[in-house]
């Protein structure tokens, strides 16, 4: 059996496209930045539109728990199509308009904070974000919290000081609240991957976006692929899941 050919967001750049999604047999990982009514943004989805989305991809694909990815021996690899949620940034609406869509389908999800920013409140939804005690609910709930950077930066395009400054300290900081296990997982800001060797901790778990290559976990653990269901363009999702179903099986396009 083949799977459909790619399909092709128009509007969206190449670097950019969504069609690939995890190498056979590993996690699906989608990424999401805001579920709110007002933003627009490539990864920002209304609730309505969020709850529909993630709908369809529970179809096809079981909800993975975060917890899997802290495993002593390494993170679980599940024996059936399944796709694990994050979230960048740490904005607010991330709790008030995600987290109950998240509880009424069963799913668990990642949330990669800003820790140098959490606690910073605005009227725009783009620059508000969580506090920790807000993080500490998500906690509660099985959400799990990780690292993404304390200011977000642009890590592949800043000088090596910064870069661990910003990367070691957000690890730190979640460390410092939520334990070393949580302290194993970060995000790239922006999806760019310092040339950094050494970086992160050897049993750390990083990911990227669209802009890291769909390769098995053990070959690239500190560049895992994710991609994500394009705001605008919900008529190619059945498309995108089907093909990203057939992705995770090991089938091959037409």
């Amino acid at each position: 059996m083949t799977a459909p050919t790619a399909p092709y967001v128009t509007g969206i750049p190449d670097e950019h496209q969504p069609a690939t999604g995890s190498a056979a047999g590993w996690p699906l990982v989608l990424y999401f930045h805001h579920v709110h009514p007002d933003v627009r943004h490539y990864t920002a989805l209304t609730p309505g539109d969020f709850e529909r989305g993630l709908t369809r991809v529970l179809e096809d694909f079981a909800p993975y728990e975060p917890s899997g990815l802290l495993a002593a021996d390494g993170p679980h690899r599940p024996d059936r199509p399944s796709v694990l949620v994050t979230f960048d940034d740490g904005y607010r609406d991330n709790l008030t308009h995600a987290a109950p869509i998240l509880d009424r389908l069963g799913v668990r999800a990642l949330f990669f904070v800003c820790t140098g920013l959490l606690g910073r409140r605005s009227d725009q939804p783009r620059q508000d974000h969580l506090t920790y005690e807000e993080c500490d609910r998500l906690a509660a709930d099985g959400h799990l919290i990780g690292a993404h950077t304390r200011t977000h930066p642009h890590l592949d395009r800043s000088p090596a000081d910064l870069v661990r400054e910003e990367t070691l300290g957000s690890l730190a900081d979640v460390e410092a609240r939520y334990g070393p296990g949580p302290a194993r997982l970060f995000a790239y800001p922006y999806g760019g991957v310092p040339d950094a060797p050494d970086l992160l901790p050897g049993d750390a778990l990083a990911f990227g976006t669209v802009r890291s290559p769909a390769e098995p976990w053990t070959a690239r653990p500190h560049a895992i692929r994710r991609t994500y269901l394009p705001e605008g363009s919900a008529h190619v999702w059945d498309a995108l899941v089907d093909h990203w179903q057939g992705q995770w099986t090991g089938r091959k396009d037409r």
